[in-house]
């Protein structure tokens, strides 16, 4: 296999000034790339170099010039306090959503979010109606940080608390340890941890948990060489016992890249380890409890990648699985801890024509979570009889099932919806469904106004693609409405109805907003992921374009009032939508987004990208990245929409360069005359929980696609002065 080689040589730094807008100096610098017998420019190389001089100073340069033309536009400050009041009233005194409940020794721990405080809190009550005590507040730890809880675990008998906090986004945490009853912290802090605290030990004196053994968001090794280890409680950290690694299980299969993970069976048997990645599929080992601290501990293979397997669920001596191996929409495999075979497993649950999206285990049954690709159905499988039956919903739409304790039947459903924030019921052992004592519930006014409609769009081979659109009902479809798209498709994760401030303050603006199931996501099962997968990767953008022109043909709007926007993976989504049909939208929106799939694998978090993407490494998988690498197919003298990029400057998930360097590209290549910006974010990551943070970030992605789609209420004040 040929090797590919750099060529570098220095030219002057080039300005561009458009008829408005004087971007910050970006210089090109001849960096010339070979794979495999195909030369490609690199003109932006040097961003990468995060920790340079120049390349901080270009990057504050660049968010000083981006937020000196959002703040500039009226109707912002309108829309921010909007989307703050959305996000209070949509969540007032409520339990942080995608339930984190856990019952322990009768108390009842979990996050809770208030108009008062930015991030969520830690409060727990004596029983399910005792007085609600405050035991976890991020902000007493903050010294002028966002600092925000990441995850949290009691111990089984309810008296310690392990929790990590993250500074500014980050998502690397310390863990912390809080006695409950005197609210004392422990002296010792773990430190780094992204993936936390698996599972106390049935004495309760310690746990287990995955440590980093780097937190430099801006090193590529970051991620690579993730270690298990047992904590005892009280202890300095130098002195935990190394579970899971390469360096302790040297037999078995084990990458650099991989995520390592170990769990503890509900009866203190088995422990099971986990090698994960972002793929949904693992491989996994089994071993006996008791061997936990011996010095080599006896793991038994159990599942492969190649295997299919989702998910792995344990009871007793025997264990389930969440498959698609021959079965597109999932089915679930029993089969022997004695003798693991994934591969001869009796089938206890067959494929059904609905997706199976997930297993939860409580002390009697399996909950099994369908979807008919817009809303959930929820039954219950009984494990010792074989019945398998229906458990009857209040709402339609998405649902996220809580077992606050898996040695009881009960638990907590949260049903949510694109108009109604996540309503929580109570579900007693049999199954019957109660609005939550944990919640007050909340009402969002003027959602009886807004329609939804599920629709489906012909794709370019002629694949139907869903869908979802919602608009305020005085909304005329004449095509002058303003609309903004997004789509994401990938790792297999679905886009379902679920309710959002930033939705609700864009509908209440009178535009359109849609949601397109683009390929390489799991909205119809693992056919539908492998339709948007390495090299079938470019049906995902295609899939996005063609929702676009259902929008257009049936009048929702027009291509100069429609932005499209995708976050994250959702950035190869919408740069290669806009930058093989510039022509179809006035805006485009990455925030947070892979734009530059070439390079990838060098960020932090693309060794186990490569394994979703491709990896340049592979002759075939390298013309699937560069086709959509959004940053490499950006021309010059081509009249490109307006553009917002967003970074983090703490994500440890897309590294700022990958979106940079798309923003600069695009900033020295178009004609538009329409605007490029880069907003950079130092106080967050990939994601916040912040909620003044985030309610920012989306007043400015709302305001620019507002601007830019031709909204009367949001239009520049003046001409504010170049830099």
């Amino acid at each position: 296999m040929k090797k590919f080689f750099i060529v570098i040589a220095w030219v002057l730094p080039c300005i561009v000034v458009s008829a408005q807008y004087k971007y910050p100096p970006t210089k090109q610098v001849a960096v010339t790339d070979n794979y495999f017998g195909t030369k490609i420019a690199d003109p932006y190389r040097w961003i990468e170099d995060m920790d340079h001089a120049e390349t901080q100073q270009w990057f504050k340069a660049q968010g000083a010039l981006t937020h000196q033309w959002l703040d500039s536009i009226t109707g912002r400050a309108a829309l921010r306090e909007e989307i703050l009041q959305l996000y209070n009233l949509s969540r007032p005194g409520r339990l942080s959503s995608n339930v984190e409940i856990y019952e322990r020794g009768n108390r009842f721990f979990y996050k809770k979010e208030s108009p008062e405080s930015p991030v969520p809190v830690i409060c727990y009550r004596e029983g399910r109606n005792g007085t609600e005590k405050l035991l976890v507040n991020p902000s007493t730890f903050s010294m002028g940080k966002s600092i925000e809880v990441t995850f949290f675990l009691p111990s089984d008998d309810g008296k310690k608390l392990a929790f990590g906090l993250c500074e500014n986004g980050k998502e690397l945490s310390a863990i912390r340890i809080i006695e409950v009853e005197t609210q004392q912290l422990f002296p010792e802090v773990l430190y780094p941890s992204w993936f936390g605290i698996s599972r106390w030990t049935d004495d309760n004196k310690g746990f287990l948990y995955t440590r980093n053994m780097n937190d430099n968001v801006n090193d590529s090794n970051m991620l690579l060489h993730t270690k298990v280890f047992y904590h005892t409680v009280g202890t300095d950290e130098s002195r935990d016992r190394e579970i899971f690694s390469k360096t302790t299980a040297p037999g078995i299969d084990l990458e650099p890249r991989d995520i390592l993970w170990v769990d503890i069976s509900d009866d203190n048997k088995y422990m099971i380890a986990y090698a994960a990645s972002v793929l949904n599929e693992f491989k996994s080992f089994i071993a006996p409890v008791s061997e936990m601290f011996t010095s080599r501990i006896p793991w038994k293979p159990v599942t492969k990648i190649e295997d299919g397997i989702k998910s792995i669920h344990l009871k007793g001596d025997q264990i389930f699985f969440l498959s698609h191996q021959n079965a597109g929409n999932f089915r679930v495999l029993q089969t022997s801890v004695t003798a693991p075979d994934v591969h001869h497993a009796k089938v206890i649950i067959p494929e059904s024509t609905q997706l199976l999206e997930r297993v939860s285990m409580s002390k009697d049954h399996l909950l099994l979570t369908y979807s008919d690709g817009v809303s959930n159905t929820l039954q219950r499988y009984d494990i010792s009889s074989g019945k398998l039956s229906a458990i009857p919903l209040p709402l339609k739409g998405t649902i996220n099932v809580t077992l606050t304790n898996s040695f009881k039947n009960d638990g907590i459903i949260e049903i949510s919806s694109w108009v109604m924030p996540p309503t929580k019921f109570d579900m007693d052992a049999s199954g019957h469904l109660s609005r939550s004592r944990f919640e007050t519930g909340a009402v969002i006014p003027g959602s009886e106004d807004i329609i939804v409609e599920e629709v489906n769009a012909k794709g370019h081979d002629g694949v139907m693609i869903p869908l979802s659109i919602f608009y305020r009902k005085d909304v005329k479809k004449d095509g002058r409405a303003p609309c903004l798209i997004s789509g994401y498709g990938s790792y297999g994760i679905s886009t379902h109805p679920f309710f959002h401030p930033g939705f609700v303050a864009m509908v209440n603006k009178g535009m359109v907003v849609a949601i397109a199931h683009v390929r390489g996501g799991g909205e119809k099962g693992n056919a539908w992921r492998q339709g948007g997968y390495k090299k079938t990767k470019p049906n995902t953008w295609k899939d996005l374009i063609s929702c676009a022109e259902y929008l257009v043909t049936n009048k929702y709007t027009s291509p100069k009032r429609m932005a499209a926007h995708g976050a994250s993976a959702g950035g190869i989504t919408v740069g290669r939508a806009i930058t093989e049909r510039p022509d179809l939208f006035a805006a485009g929106i990455s925030e947070v987004g892979l734009n530059n799939m070439l390079r990838a694998e060098l960020a932090p978090n693309g060794p186990n990208n490569a394994r979703e993407f491709g990896t340049v490494k592979d002759s075939t998988e390298y013309l699937g990245l560069l086709e959509m690498d959004s940053y490499h197919h950006v021309k010059k003298g081509v009249a490109y929409p307006a553009i917002l990029t967003t970074v983090g400057m703490n994500d440890p998930r897309v590294a700022a360069w990958e979106t940079a360097k798309f923003a600069a590209a695009l900033q020295q290549s178009s004609t538009s005359g329409k605007p490029v910006l880069l907003s950079v974010n130092y106080r967050a990551g990939h994601r916040t929980d912040d909620k003044v943070i985030a309610a920012e970030r989306y007043t400015d992605v709302i305001a620019f696609a507002l601007w830019q789609c031709g909204h009367p209420d949001f239009k520049l004040k003046g001409s504010p002065g170049h830099p």
